[in-house]
């Protein structure tokens, strides 16, 4: 199994968890995963490309959790959705943090999923306060006045 260091860099910056970023980076979840996540955390390369892109990146963690959101792929949740049989064992192996509410019936599996409009929403205010545009706005506001929508 090759698992990509890069990747694990990037993903494990993202979300700080070793296990998730070893399965992003080409790990297949379970046992494999973990170790590779610990065996690439040891690695002084790829502790130094980490600090260097923690530096760059997302500045807290609800940013972070955002961003999955937003940008992440829910496969292990419809996964999860198409199963014949849920172990424990399963529900372990899966990233299930899209997922907002589950209602298991007979016979039936109701996922909801996070909203991603609402996450990149979120993150857009999380850009412009850090730019300073809410700042400007409220400038422009005050001296020409809030604009009316017409709906």
């Amino acid at each position: 199994m090759s698992v990509n260091q890069t990747d694990f860099a990037v993903k494990f910056a993202e979300c700080g968890n070793c296990y998730e970023a070893a399965v992003y980076a080409g790990a297949k979840r379970g046992v494999e995963a973990a170790y590779y996540g610990v065996k690439l955390l040891f690695t002084s390369a790829v502790r130094n490309r980490v600090a260097s892109l923690k530096l760059k990146g997302a500045e807290c963690p609800a940013e972070q959790g955002l961003r999955k959101i937003a940008f992440g792929r829910p496969n292990d949740a419809v996964r999860l959705a198409f199963t014949a049989e849920v172990t424990p064992n399963l529900v372990e192996t899966l990233d299930l943090s899209y997922i907002s509410e589950i209602k298991v019936g007979k016979g039936t599996v109701e996922i909801k999923f996070c909203d991603r409009i609402r996450a990149l929403e979120k993150l857009c205010e999380i850009e412009d306060k850090r730019r300073g545009r809410e700042d400007g706005y409220s400038l422009i506001e005050a001296i020409y006045g809030r604009e009316e929508d017409d709906d």
